[in-house]
C-alpha cells in the first residue's frame, strides 16, 4: 500500500480573503472524513453494492443446484393404516363358506429407489458451465457496481465541499457588500454621495444575501446526495490529492486500459460464455437419456392377502424423445441469435466505454486549459476591484463601477472552484472509466467482487505502470509558502494542478521526469490562436504540452475569416437576450454565467444558482455514457435475460432529478462534472 500524502484543511478564511496562505501539515480532527474513507463507507453501506454482492452469493447456489445433476436421486416412501378389501377373491371367498364378502386387515408398505444418471446428453456438463459464466458474471457486476458507486462517493464527496466553498464565496461577498454600504453611507453623511447611491448598494446588498441563501440550499442538497450515497453526515471534508501517478500518458494508452479494464466490459465478456454454454444445454435434447434405477420395497397384508411381501430390482432404462413438435430445433436457433445478441452487447459496451474514456480524457484537458485563464481572470479582477475602491474613496469611479468590479470578482472566483473541482471529479472519472479507480485510491474490492473462476480476478488488475505518468513530487493538493501557483480564492494547500512546465527552461521533456508544479506561470506570455497546427499528424504517447501534461490530439484553430464571419453574425444571446460577456465562465452544466451588464438582475449575483454546478435539472453538454448492461446474473437464464430489455440498464436512481419547483427534470450523469 502507498504512503498517503499528508491531508491539509481547507481555511476557508484564507479563500474568502483571497489570500495566499502557507499549507501547514496537521494532524486531522476528530470528525474529518478523507475521501477514501467515503468511498470505503459507501461500499459498505450503499444498497446497491448490497444488492449485486447478495446476488452473486444466490447465484453461487444455482451452480451448486447445477453440478447436484451428476449425483443419483434417493427417495423413500412408506405408508402404514388399514384397509378394507371387497372384490371377486373376497366374494369368492364368501361363496366357499367364508364368513363375509369383505376382508379388513391393517396393512403397510416401505420402499427405497435410487435413480443415477449415466448419461443425459451433456446436459448436466453444459448447465453447470453455464452456471459458472454465470457466477463469474455476478462477480464482476459486483465490481462494476463497486466502481461506480465509488465514483459516486467521490462525486458527492466534492460536490459537499465545492458548495462549502461556494458557500464562502457568497459569504465574503455579503461581507464586502455590507463595507461598500457603510463606505458610501459615510460619504452621504459627507455630501459626497446620494440617497440614491445608498438604495443602489442596499439593493446589491439584498441581492448578494440571496445569493447566500440558495447556496446555502444547494449545500444543504448536497449533503442530502451525500448522505444517500456514503450513508452518512458529512463531517469536515478535505481537498483530496489525486493519484496522479495512475493516470495514463495518452489518450490511447487510457483507451487502451479501459479496453483490458472496464469491469463492464469484462460483465458483457462472461455473458456471451453463459449464452454460449446455454446453447450447448440445449443440444442434449438430441441425446437419449441413460438412467440406473435401483429399487427395493416390503408389503404386508397387500390385496387382502395376509403375509409379507419382499421386492429388489436393478435395471438400465432409456429414453429417446423422437419428436416434439420441432422444439428443440426451434431452441437451438433462438440460442443462436442470443449468442450474437450477447455479442453485440459486448460490442457496444467497448464502444460505449471508449466514448466515455475520450470525453473524461477531453474534459480533463478543457478544465486544465480553462484553469490557466480563470487564474488570471481572478488575480485581475482582484486588482481592478482594489483599484476601483480606492478611486472610488477619492472620486475618480462612481459606484457602479465599484459594483461591477465587484461583481465580477465574485463570479470570477466561484468559476475557478468550479473547474477546480472539475479538474479533481476529472481524474477520478478517468480512473473509473479504466476500471482501475479502487486499485488507484487503495481501496480493496469486497469479498463477492471474487471468484475463483474468474481467470482475471480484481486483487490482480495490472494498473499497466508502463503506460502510466511517473508520481509527481507536488501536484494537486500540495503547496507552500510562497508557492507562486497559489490563487486568490484557491483556499490553503491547493496549488493550480495544471501549471506545469518543462524543466531546464523548456528543453526537450523526458517523460519519465518528474514534474515541477513550483515552476510560475507567465501571465504575460502571449498566445497566438492563429498558430497552425496539423490535426492529421499522428498522435506521440510521450509528447508533452507546454504544461507538462499530455497532448490529447491536434486541436484546428479557428481561421481569422471565421472570426470575422462570427463577429459579423452579432453578438450571441444569453438567457437574458443580452451580448454574452462572459463566455470565459462556461459553467459545468452547459450554461454561461449571465452578463455583468444588468446588475439589477438576480441572475447576475448568482455565481451557484443559473450557473454554478448544482443548478439542479441542467442537463450536462455531454453526458456520460451509461455503461450497464444487461447481465443473466439476476438469476435468469441467458435468454430471460437478454430478452428483458433492449438497451443498457442505466445506473441507479440516475434518470430523473427535482429541479428545486416540485418537477421532475432530466438528471445530469455523475452530477454536474460532465463537461
Amino acid at each position: 500500500m502507498r504512503a498517503r500524502q499528508p491531508r491539509r484543511p481547507l481555511l476557508l478564511r484564507a479563500l474568502l480573503a483571497g489570500t495566499v496562505l502557507a499549507a501547514i501539515p496537521v494532524v486531522m480532527p476528530a470528525g474529518a472524513v478523507e475521501l477514501t474513507d467515503a468511498v470505503r463507507s459507501a461500499l459498505q453501506t450503499n444498497p446497491d453494492v448490497g444488492i449485486v454482492a447478495e446476488n452473486k452469493r444466490a447465484v453461487e447456489y444455482e451452480l451448486e443446484q447445477a453440478e447436484g445433476g451428476y449425483y443419483p436421486t434417493i427417495d423413500f416412501s412408506a405408508s402404514s393404516g388399514y384397509e378394507l378389501t371387497k372384490d371377486n377373491s373376497t366374494r369368492n371367498r364368501e361363496k366357499a363358506g367364508g364368513d363375509s364378502d369383505h376382508v379388513g386387515m391393517p396393512v403397510y408398505d416401505a420402499s427405497v429407489s435410487l435413480v443415477q444418471p449415466l448419461f443425459d446428453g451433456f446436459a448436466t456438463d453444459a448447465d453447470v458451465s453455464r452456471q459458472e459464466s454465470r457466477v463469474v458474471s455476478a462477480a464482476r457486476r459486483v465490481r462494476e457496481t463497486s466502481e461506480f458507486v465509488g465514483l459516486d462517493a467521490i462525486e458527492a464527496y466534492l460536490e459537499s465541499l465545492r458548495q462549502r466553498e461556494l458557500v464562502a464565496i457568497a459569504e465574503d461577498n455579503v461581507r464586502s457588500h455590507e463595507q461598500t454600504l457603510e463606505l458610501v453611507e459615510a460619504k452621504a453623511a459627507g455630501g459626497a454621495a446620494t440617497v440614491a447611491d445608498i438604495q443602489q448598494a442596499q439593493s446589491r446588498l439584498a441581492a448578494a444575501e440571496s445569493t447566500l441563501t440558495e447556496a446555502e440550499a444547494r449545500l444543504r442538497d448536497a449533503d442530502a446526495t451525500y448522505v444517500r450515497i456514503i450513508g452518512e453526515s458529512p463531517g469536515e471534508l478535505y481537498r483530496p490529492q489525486p493519484p496522479l501517478w495512475s493516470l495514463p500518458k495518452s489518450l490511447d494508452g487510457a483507451v487502451e486500459i479501459a479496453l483490458r479494464n472496464n469491469p463492464t466490459i469484462a460483465v458483457t465478456r462472461a455473458d456471451v460464455d453463459t449464452a454460449r454454454e446455454e446453447y450447448k444445454t440445449s443440444k442434449s435434447a438430441f441425446y437419449p437419456t441413460v438412467d440406473l434405477e435401483m429399487t427395493t420395497d416390503t408389503a404386508r397384508n397387500q390385496e387382502a392377502a395376509r403375509g409379507t411381501d419382499y421386492g429388489a430390482s436393478a435395471l438400465l432404462r432409456l429414453r429417446y424423445n423422437f419428436y416434439r413438435g420441432g422444439q428443440d430445433i426451434n431452441r437451438r436457433q433462438e440460442l443462436i441469435h442470443r449468442i450474437a445478441e450477447a455479442r453485440q452487447r459486448h460490442n457496444r459496451a467497448m464502444r460505449l466505454t471508449e466514448e466515455e474514456m475520450r470525453l473524461a480524457w477531453n474534459a480533463l484537458t478543457a478544465a486544465r486549459d480553462r484553469l490557466r485563464a480563470q487564474r488570471r481572470e481572478v488575480e485581475a479582477n482582484d486588482r481592478v476591484r482594489q483599484t476601483y475602491r480606492q478611486q472610488f474613496d477619492l472620486g475618480g469611479r462612481n459606484l457602479l463601477e465599484l459594483l461591477d468590479a465587484e461583481n465580477e470578482y465574485f463570479l470570477a472566483r466561484g468559476n475557478l472552484v468550479s473547474s477546480e473541482f472539475t479538474e479533481l471529479f476529472s481524474v477520478y472519472r478517468i480512473l473509473a472509466t479504466g476500471g482501475i479507480l479502487l486499485a488507484a485510491l487503495d481501496v480493496p474490492q469486497l469479498g463477492a467482487a471474487r471468484s475463483e473462476l474468474d481467470p482475471t480476478p480484481p486483487d490482480q488488475i495490472d494498473l499497466e505502470r508502463q503506460l502510466t505518468a511517473p508520481p509527481s513530487e507536488g501536484g494537486v493538493g500540495q503547496g507552500g509558502e510562497g508557492d507562486p501557483t497559489m490563487m486568490p480564492g484557491t483556499g490553503d494547500g491547493l496549488p493550480a494542478p495544471s501549471v506545469y512546465t518543462e524543466p531546464d527552461g523548456g528543453a526537450s521533456l523526458d517523460p519519465n521526469a518528474p514534474l515541477d508544479p513550483s515552476a510560475p506561470l507567465d501571465p504575460s506570455a502571449p498566445l497566438d490562436p492563429n498558430a497552425p497546427l496539423d490535426p492529421s499528424a499522428p498522435l506521440d504517447p510521450s509528447a508533452r504540452n507546454d504544461d507538462g501534461f499530455p497532448e490529447i490530439a491536434p486541436i484546428r484553430r479557428v481561421s481569422e475569416e471565421t472570426r470575422e464571419a462570427n463577429a459579423a453574425a452579432g453578438p450571441v444571446p444569453n438567457g437574458g437576450g443580452e451580448e454574452d460577456r462572459s463566455a470565459h465562465f462556461t459553467s459545468l452544466g452547459g450554461q454561461s454565467a449571465p452578463p455583468v451588464s444588468d446588475l439589477n438582475d438576480d441572475s447576475a449575483r448568482d455565481p451557484v444558482g443559473t450557473w454554478g454546478m448544482g443548478a439542479p435539472g441542467t442537463p450536462s453538454k455531454a453526458p456520460r455514457a451509461q455503461l450497464h448492461v444487461d447481465s443473466p446474473s439476476n438469476g435468469a437464464s441467458a435468454s430471460e435475460a437478454v430478452r428483458s430489455a433492449d438497451a443498457p440498464a442505466a445506473r441507479p436512481d440516475r434518470s430523473v432529478s427535482n429541479d428545486g419547483a416540485g418537477r421532475r427534470a432530466p438528471a445530469v450523469p455523475y452530477g454536474f462534472f460532465s463537461d
